[in-house]
């Protein structure tokens, strides 16, 4: 940021008579500080191009521009970041990112070159290695959160690489707690088929924080356990209490218990311990068991429409997986919900918002990849400028495994 000091002339009258203040005793300077962004003026720079023929072969080399190709006039790495970052960081149409560009930068570029920027970003990114180091990167991580969201495609009838699709358009996003990885992938159906196509979690020995989704089950066997998201339990819960407040009374003893299991972990991790103590453990594991077993009996044959009573379904789950859904007061470094990942999943429902559908699922994977790029390098304190200008200049940032 630049500084700079400027006086500003003297009032002429007082501000209280309105008489005139020539004479007037002089004080001490007040002052005013003002932040603003000087003008933007599109630059043009004439590369000179330096040409050498080989004396053995004849060749001509040319020396090679800082940015775009020779022979040509293009637009630099900073009208491309503007491009980028308004389509996928201010989820802006191409039409108004053009017209945004003329009007605040003096950069009046077309709605094809905002259009073909984010697609060659999208490509560089795929070319450099970023799915495959982010694939790498999430594997060697202990834990993982799990999420996915359907999307609307005006054509969704080929995936990304132009084979037949079957299912509805979905985007998921595997990520670790902190935030600091964040991978979104287009599928092109919700599928168990789709999640292990995503090359991570098959053989995969972490642990996984999901929610009860079925196409997750096929990594259970591998996973050194499963955190099932809470948040989405005590939904659950409300929407069984919801129906009868009185006879589903056990549904917002459950609600408490394990609010007051989370808040017990935040207390012993900020006490510096690494479990929680083995008697009040055993009392808040006594008072969901008790209360979850209530809510079996008191549903078992209580009529429903269709199947079985919601109250039964939810109170009979969370009895099977209760393993799965107290793990989080074993492991302190499994989150209790998957709000993670549903934080991460924001981005493209916004962007979907805003324009109503990606036109395919390549267009729709070229999104996710820039926006995978963007909010990862994000969260590893590199502004997104630096980061982008990297990339464009072929050497993208890529995350690396831990060691342990």
């Amino acid at each position: 940021m630049s500084y700079r000091s400027e006086r500003v002339e003297p009032p002429m009258e007082c501000s209280g008579c309105g008489g005139r203040l020539a004479g007037a005793t002089k004080l001490s300077d007040g002052w005013a500080q003002v932040w603003d962004i000087p003008p933007i003026e599109l630059e043009r720079v004439h590369y000179l191009l330096a040409r050498l023929q080989c004396a053995d072969c004849g060749k001509i080399t040319t020396a090679a521009p800082p940015f775009g190709p020779a022979w040509c006039v293009s637009y630099g790495p900073n009208v491309n970041a503007a491009a980028i970052l308004l389509g996928n960081e201010g989820n802006v149409p191409m039409e108004r990112t053009a017209t945004l560009m003329e009007s605040l930068l003096a950069a009046p570029v077309s709605t094809a070159f905002v259009a073909l920027a984010q697609k060659r970003f999208a490509d560089g990114l795929q070319s450099g290695g970023l799915d495959e180091a982010m694939g790498s990167a999430l594997r060697a991580e202990a834990v993982l959160c799990g999420d996915e969201t359907p999307v609307n495609l005006l054509d969704d009838s080929l995936d990304e690489n132009g084979a037949a699709t079957t299912g509805a358009a979905h985007v998921v996003t595997l990520r670790t707690p902190d935030e600091r990885l964040v991978w979104l992938r287009p599928t092109p159906a919700r599928s168990s088929v789709a999640l292990k196509n995503l090359g991570v979690l098959d053989g995969w020995q972490g642990v996984l924080v999901r929610d009860d989704y079925a196409g997750w089950y096929q990594f259970d066997e591998s996973l050194a356990g499963v955190q099932q998201c809470v948040a989405h339990l005590i939904r659950h819960l409300q929407g069984v209490y919801d129906i009868d407040a009185q006879a589903q009374g056990w549904a917002r003893n459950v609600q408490q218990v394990l609010r007051d299991a989370h808040a017990a972990v935040v207390a012993t991790v900020a006490g510096g311990e690494r479990h929680l103590d083995a008697e009040l453990l055993a009392s808040l594991r006594n008072r969901y068991d008790s209360n979850v077993a209530q809510g079996i009996t008191v549903n078992r044959n209580q009529p429903w429409p269709k199947g079985n009573h919601p109250g039964y379904n939810l109170a009979k789950r969370l009895h099977d997986k209760a393993d799965q859904v107290w793990l989080f007061s074993t492991r302190f470094d499994v989150p209790w919900t998957n709000n993670a990942s549903e934080r991460a999943l924001k981005g493209p429902k916004r962007h979907q918002a805003v324009s109503g559908y990606w036109h395919t699922h390549t267009t729709l994977a070229r999104y996710c990849r820039v926006r995978t790029y963007l909010v990862t390098t994000r969260n590893h304190g590199i502004g997104a400028i630096s980061a982008i200008h990297a990339a464009l200049m072929g050497r993208p940032w890529l995350p690396t495994p831990i060691t342990t």
